[in-house]
């Protein structure tokens, strides 16, 4: 039987279709990934931060806030505009997360919230991209929805009507493993992570 292959739900043109309404549908319908944001955040010491597919920059707002060097980088020059009106003297570059187009260990911090849970994502090129450009002491962080040791049948059920919109939990910890790293994690609930890695 001959595969169909079903068109992709979220692409660039999505995101800038939507990009002025995603701050809205976010808070409205997933706040743990606002409170992810926070917790990355309040350890966010000095320096600069890359935030990696960076959305609308409510990250970097908060950071900025702090008086971090603000860096980020997305694939949708829709949610970049959106970041630039938040964070107007942050440095924003339209690019792939596979390709990042930053010099090795340039930046103290380098996150990622809510990027990586994409069916087609390769979560490890992505991982070997944000510790490259990392620096020797710096730290990398992540919220993602993590995948779960032994699923209920409640845990299946939400994976498979998750995947309906090209969504699921992955083996973030073992992919950090493959990588020689062992991160903290700090568990913001059953189905929201943060793992973070000191390089």
């Amino acid at each position: 039987m001959k595969e169909r292959n079903s068109p992709r739900i979220w692409t660039t043109k999505t995101y800038n279709r939507i990009s002025p309404y995603y701050d809205r549908f976010m808070k409205r319908f997933f706040p743990i990934g606002e409170i992810g944001r926070e917790r990355i955040v309040e350890t966010l010491t000095t320096g600069s931060v890359l935030d990696v597919a960076c959305g609308t920059g409510t990250l970097l707002a908060m950071a900025h806030d702090k008086g971090l060097r603000c860096f980020g980088l997305d694939i949708s020059g829709g949610m970049l505009a959106q970041a630039k009106r938040k964070v107007p003297d942050g440095h924003f570059l339209q690019a792939s997360f596979y390709q990042m187009p930053y010099h090795e260990g340039q930046f103290d911090h380098v996150v990622a919230t809510n990027a990586l849970s994409g069916t087609f994502i390769d979560v490890k090129k992505v991982l070997e991209e944000m510790l490259r450009v990392c620096s020797s002491g710096g730290c990398v962080s992540i919220a993602e929805w993590p995948k779960a040791l032994q699923g209920s049948f409640m845990d299946r059920l939400l994976v498979w009507f998750a995947s309906l919109s090209e969504d699921a939990p992955k083996d973030y910890l073992g992919v950090f493993r493959t990588l020689e790293y062992e991160p903290e994690v700090e568990m913001l609930s059953k189905k929201f992570h943060i793992f973070r890695v000191q390089k």
